[in-house]
């Protein structure tokens, strides 16, 4: 559960509040200036790991395109003009190789940006406009009973 907190003061004192109430403060991380960063609780920089799963899929889309370009070249034995078969295999290979690279780049990156850093990109906007990101990781349960003693602290996104 992640609850958006104004202020400094009011997510000191909702932090306080669920220790109160028997919450554990292994199960509390309160993120904002002056208190934990966002990576140190998992919400890593959206642009890495956009990043990261750009090259990984040019790495597996690039490597299955090659191997695509050459088993289909084998099979079906397409002949560019002027050239021999040797190179026309480097050149259909390449050639795969490059837009499989391409497409892995781009389907990697909107996965990563879209998929994996969604959460990580609102809880940040929370953080550059000042506000303090009170974190209660558990069962369901101790969730459930932390949103119900924190309702009246929460401030809704914009």
């Amino acid at each position: 559960m992640i609850a958006v907190l104004p202020d400094e003061s009011s997510a000191f004192e909702a932090y306080r509040l669920l220790q109160c109430h028997g919450i554990s403060p292994e199960n509390l991380a309160l993120v904002g200036r002056g208190y934990s960063s966002p990576d140190s609780v998992g919400l890593f920089n959206p642009t890495s790991t956009a990043w990261r799963y750009a090259k990984r899929g040019m790495f597996w889309i690039g490597a299955i395109s090659t191997s695509m370009g050459m088993i289909l070249h084998l099979i079906f034995g397409f002949q560019l003009p002027n050239l021999d078969w040797y190179q026309t295999l480097l050149t259909i290979t390449s050639t795969s190789g490059i837009i499989g690279i391409f497409i892995g780049g781009v389907s990697g990156t909107l996965y990563g940006w879209f998929v994996k850093s969604s959460l990580s990109i609102s809880c940040r906007s929370c953080l550059d406009r000042g506000q303090y990101l009170l974190m209660l990781e558990g069962s369901e349960a101790l969730t459930r009973r932390g949103r119900e003693i924190l309702d009246d602290y929460t401030v809704k996104p914009h």
